[in-house]
């Protein structure tokens, strides 16, 4: 009676392990695709974001040099941001412009045409301070805020380079030498 209860016991729990196995086989998740399909964005709406960046990025800085700030995309959410120096109807235009994607405005307190122009005279002024010592990694602009330069000390340096340039709105940062990549 004892070996027949526990095969009557153990046959259901028998059923019920193949039974889990069956669906467990049958709900795993299939692996995603490796790589987007070909020719088709993989966020939607990238393209009219894409294009109308590229529409905005181009006729801006001629149109409104004193104003335009940049322009950046943000594809997860939809939108094109641009960068702008509030001037009156550039907004409006804008939005002309780019009639298919939502555009959002960001106020700069520079345009890029001025943050260019100082970060040339940087540029222009290397040799001046590697004779002094002074090491410039780099130097770029902050959309409409600042032209960023990076010193390998900026403790020491910072306040040397912000007084020669003391009309031009600088962020001092510490700044990394690059290292070129081979093919090898």
């Amino acid at each position: 009676m004892h070996r027949r209860l526990t095969t009557l016991l153990a046959a259901p729990l028998l059923a019920a392990l193949a039974a889990c196995g069956t669906v467990a086989a049958q709900a795993a998740p299939q692996p995603p695709p490796s790589s987007p399909v070909p020719g088709q964005s993989y966020w939607p709406g990238q393209e009219a974001l894409m294009d109308a960046g590229a529409r905005v990025g181009e006729v801006a800085p001629g149109r409104w040099p004193a104003a335009y700030a940049g322009v950046v995309l943000d594809v997860p959410g939809g939108r094109l941001l641009v960068y702008r120096v509030p001037t009156a109807g550039m907004d409006a235009a804008v939005r002309a412009l780019a009639p298919a994607v939502l555009v959002d405005f960001v106020d700069a307190t520079y345009s890029a045409a001025n943050l260019e122009e100082w970060a040339a005279k940087v540029r222009d002024d290397q040799a001046f301070w590697q004779q002094r010592g002074v090491t410039v990694h780099s130097i770029g602009t902050d959309f409409g805020r600042c032209v960023t330069v990076g010193l390998a000390d900026p403790q020491r340096d910072g306040g040397k380079v912000l007084a020669r340039y003391s009309k031009a709105a600088l962020c001092v940062e510490r700044g990394y030498a690059s290292d070129p990549l081979t093919a090898n």
